[in-house]
C-alpha cells in the first residue's frame, strides 16, 4: 500500500510539472488543437511516468553528477516519509522469525505473534482513495445513464452521420459523441445554423472521447486538483476550437457573440459533454477576437520538450559513473581492480584499517581506543598516479591483491583484498576479521530492529563491540531490553556475529543467557556464496523460553507426532527430511549435537532444515498456482502452517 501511495504522489508531481508548462508556454495561445492534444497527452503520462524503470548512465561535470544524486536524495527523503505509514516496511525482521508454530513449544508462537490487525496510516489512506475511486466512477456511470434516459424520452431527427435530439428542458445545446442535443423553440432560424455548426465541429473533432478519458484518467487522480484543472482546460480548449470553426465557416462574429451572451442566460449546463454556453463568454469573445498565434506561437511547442526530459529525469532510476578524464592508459578493468573491500596488513597502526572503494567513493573505517569507531566517505576520482578524495590528492599503487596509498604525514599503508566480503569486529583499538559462515536462507532486516548484536572472538564476548564477561552478559542484555523502545522490543532480535570456527560451547552460553533475559529473536549473521556485498542479511530463529517443557520421545508418540532426528556430524539429510514431512502431517525434528560441533557445522544443519522445507512450501504453492516467495506474509502463514519448521535443538553436553 505505501509503494502505491509513493506512485499516486509521483504522479502528482509529474502532473504538476506538465500542468506548469501549460501554464508558462501554451495557455495564452490560440494553437488550441495542439493544447488540447497536449492536456491530455499530460494526463496520461502522469499516470505512466511514475512506472517507469530508466536507467541513466551519467557521465561528465560533476555538477551534473551532484544534481543526479540530489534528485535521489529527494525522491528517497519523501518515500522513506511515505513508507513509514505502512507497518509492513517498519517491521524489520522477517515473518520468517515468528511465524512458525511448534508443536513442542507451544510458547513460543504466543509471545512472537505480530500485531498485524492495527490499522495503519496507509491503510487508511488507500481506504480513503478507494472510495474517491468508486465515488467518482458511480458518479460518472450515473451521468451517463442521465444522458442515455434523456434520448430515450427525446424525439430524434437522424441528419446523415448525426442524430439530432429535440430537447424540450431548457438546457444548453450540447454534444456527445456523435449525438447534438438542442432545443429549437429558443432559437430563431439563423441562431439554429450557428449552434448546429458549433456542434458538430465537437462530433467531428470527437472531443466526446477527449472528455471521456479524461474522466478516467480524473477517477485515478481525483484527489489531485490539477487533474480537475486540465479537464476543465480540455474543455476550454475543445469550445475555442468550435467558436473559431463557426467564424470560419462564414457566421457573422458579432451575430455569434450575441448568441453567445443570449444563451448563457439562466441555462444550466451539462456536465461529461460539451456545453454550447460552457465557458465565460469573455474569454471566448476576447479569443475569437485574438489573431491567430505566428511562428513564434507554435514555435513554443518545442518548450514540449525538456518538459518531457525533465519529467523522466525526475522519476528515473539514475546510476552515475565516475568521469574519466585524465585517466590514460589505466583502462575501466584496472579502475574496478581498486572496488571492494580492504584490510589494513598492519593491525597496530594508528591508521585506516578498513576500506570499501566504490565506482565514485570512498569509505573509510578506523578504530581508536575506547571502541570509538572513525568512519569517513570521500567523492573518489581515480587518476593514473594518484586518487582524488573530496579534491585532495592521494598517491597510490596497485599490484594484484595488494594496494598501497600514501595518506597523510606522508605515511604509507598497503591493504590486502579481502575477496570473501568477511564481517569485521572492533575489539579495543583494533578489527578482528571473522569468517562468517555460508547460508542459502538469509533473510534481510533494518537495523533499527536489530536489539544489539553479540561477537564471539575465541571465547571472548563483545557486545555491540564492548568486551563483557560471560557471566554479566544476562544482566547486560537485560538492561538493554529495558533500555529499548518498548512498543517494539519484543519484535526486536539479537544478532550473532560469530567466526565459523568456533565451537558451540561458547556459542550456547550466549544463547542461554539470552533465553534467560527473555530474548528469544535471534539471527545468525552470515554468508551468501558468490554474493560478496555488505547487504544485512541473516538466518533467524528463535530460541524456546525458560518454561518450555522438554518432551521425550514417547510422549511424542502417544501424541502422533512423528520425530526426525539429526546427528551432530553434517550431512545432507534433505531427502530424508523432504520424505518425512510429506508422509506426516504432524512431526518434530530433533537436532543433537555437542560443545565441539562447530559453529559452522550448526550453521550448515540449520540452514539445510529451513531450505528442505521452503521447498516444499513452494512447491505447495506452485500446484495452486502461486509463487511462495511472492506471496505477501498473510498467504505465506498459510503454508507455514502446513509445513511447519519445528525444529528442536539439543546440546548434548548440557542438560
Amino acid at each position: 500500500m505505501a509503494k502505491f501511495l509513493i506512485y499516486l504522489f509521483e504522479s502528482g508531481l509529474c502532473l504538476s510539472l506538465f500542468y506548469l508548462g501549460y501554464i508558462l508556454f501554451f495557455r495564452k495561445e490560440t494553437y488550441f488543437t495542439f493544447n488540447r492534444f497536449y492536456l491530455l497527452f499530460s494526463m496520461f503520462l502522469a499516470l505512466t511516468v511514475p512506472l517507469l524503470t530508466l536507467p541513466i548512465d551519467i557521465e561528465g561535470e560533476s555538477y551534473i553528477k551532484e544534481t543526479a544524486q540530489e534528485i535521489k536524495q529527494f525522491r528517497n527523503y519523501y518515500e522513506n516519509i511515505i513508507l513509514l505509514t505502512d507497518p509492513e516496511f517498519t517491521d524489520e525482521i522477517m515473518p520468517e522469525v515468528t511465524g512458525e508454530e511448534s508443536n513442542v513449544d507451544k510458547a513460543v508462537s504466543n509471545q512472537n505473534s505480530y500485531p498485524h490487525s492495527i490499522i495503519s496510516l496507509a491503510s487508511v489512506l488507500f481506504i480513503i482513495y478507494i472510495v474517491g475511486v468508486l465515488f467518482f466512477s458511480f458518479r460518472l456511470l450515473f451521468l451517463l445513464r442521465d444522458l442515455r434516459k434523456t434520448i430515450r424520452h427525446s424525439v430524434i431527427q437522424k441528419e446523415g452521420l448525426y442524430n439530432l435530439v429535440i430537447l424540450k428542458d431548457e438546457l444548453p445545446s450540447f454534444s456527445f459523441f456523435n449525438w447534438v442535443f438542442v432545443n429549437p423553440s429558443i432559437l430563431n432560424t439563423n441562431e439554429f445554423e450557428q449552434v448546429l455548426t458549433h456542434e458538430k465541429v465537437h462530433v467531428e473533432h470527437k472531443h466526446t472521447v477527449d472528455l471521456i478519458l479524461a474522466h478516467i484518467i480524473t477517477i485515478f487522480q481525483w484527489f489531485n486538483p490539477l487533474t480537475w484543472r486540465i479537464q476543465k482546460s480540455i474543455k476550454t480548449c475543445h469550445e475555442y476550437i468550435a467558436d473559431r470553426t463557426v467564424v470560419e465557416k462564414g457566421h457573422e462574429l458579432f451575430d455569434y457573440q450575441s448568441l453567445l451572451l443570449s444563451q448563457l442566460i439562466s441555462i444550466r449546463s451539462v456536465e461529461l459533454v460539451n456545453n454550447f454556453n460552457l465557458l465565460s463568454i469573455k474569454k471566448r469573445i476576447a479569443m475569437m477576437n485574438k489573431n491567430k498565434s505566428g511562428l513564434m506561437g507554435k514555435m513554443k511547442a518545442i518548450a514540449l520538450v525538456p518538459i518531457l526530459i525533465a519529467a523522466f529525469f525526475l522519476f528515473a532510476d539514475m546510476t552515475t559513473r565516475s568521469e574519466s578524464l585524465g585517466l590514460g592508459e589505466i583502462s575501466v578493468n584496472d579502475t574496478n581492480a581498486l572496488y571492494g573491500h580492504w584490510i589494513n596488513t598492519d593491525r597496530n597502526t594508528g591508521q585506516v584499517q578498513l576500506l570499501e572503494i566504490k565506482s565514485d567513493k570512498l569509505v573509510s573505517i578506523n578504530p581508536e581506543k575506547g571502541n570509538n569507531l572513525y568512519v569517513n566517505e570521500y567523492a573518489l576520482e581515480v587518476h593514473p598516479d594518484y586518487l582524488l578524495l573530496n579534491d585532495k590528492k592521494y598517491d597510490y599503487k596497485i599490484e594484484g591483491d595488494q594496494f598501497s596509498i600514501v595518506w597523510d604525514k606522508r605515511e604509507t599503508i598497503t591493504y590486502t583484498r579481502d575477496k570473501e566480503g568477511n564481517s569485521y569486529m572492533v575489539l579495543s583499538d583494533n578489527i578482528q576479521k571473522l569468517n562468517l559462515p555460508y547460508a542459502s536462507q538469509l533473510k534481510p532486516y533494518k537495523k533499527e530492529m536489530i536489539l544489539c548484536t553479540i561477537s564471539l572472538s575465541e571465547s571472548k564476548v563483545f557486545v555491540d563491540g564492548e568486551f563483557c564477561e560471560t557471566k554479566k552478559l544476562e544482566k547486560l542484555l537485560k538492561k538493554i531490553r529495558s533500555d529499548a523502545d518498548q512498543d517494539k522490543v519484543n519484535k526486536m532480535s539479537v544478532l550473532l556475529n560469530i567466526d565459523r570456527d568456533a565451537n558451540m560451547e561458547h556459542v550456547d552460553e550466549i544463547k542461554g543467557a539470552m533465553r534467560r533475559s527473555n530474548n528469544l529473536k535471534l539471527g545468525y549473521l552470515a554468508k551468501i556464496k558468490g554474493h560478496s556485498g555488505s547487504d544485512y542479511m541473516a538466518l533467524f530463529n528463535l530460541l524456546p523460553p525458560m518454561d518450555a517443557k522438554w518432551m521425550e520421545k514417547e510422549v511424542l508418540k502417544e501424541e502422533g507426532i512423528e520425530l526426525f532426528e539429526i546427528g551432530k556430524n553434517y550431512v545432507d539429510f534433505s531427502a530424508k527430511l523432504d520424505k518425512h514431512i510429506r508422509k506426516n502431517k504432524k512431526y518434530v525434528m530433533l537436532y543433537e549435537y555437542d560443545n565441539s560441533t562447530s559453529y559452522n557445522d550448526y550453521i550448515r544443519t540449520i540452514d539445510l532444515v529451513h531450505k528442505t522445507i521452503n521447498s516444499v512450501r513452494e512447491e505447495a504453492a506452485q500446484k495452486e498456482g502461486k509463487v511462495f516467495a511472492e506471496l505477501d506474509w498473510k498467504e505465506q502463514k498459510v503454508y507455514r502452517k502446513m509445513f511447519p519448521i519445528t525444529l528442536t535443538q539439543k546440546n548434548t553436553d548440557k542438560e
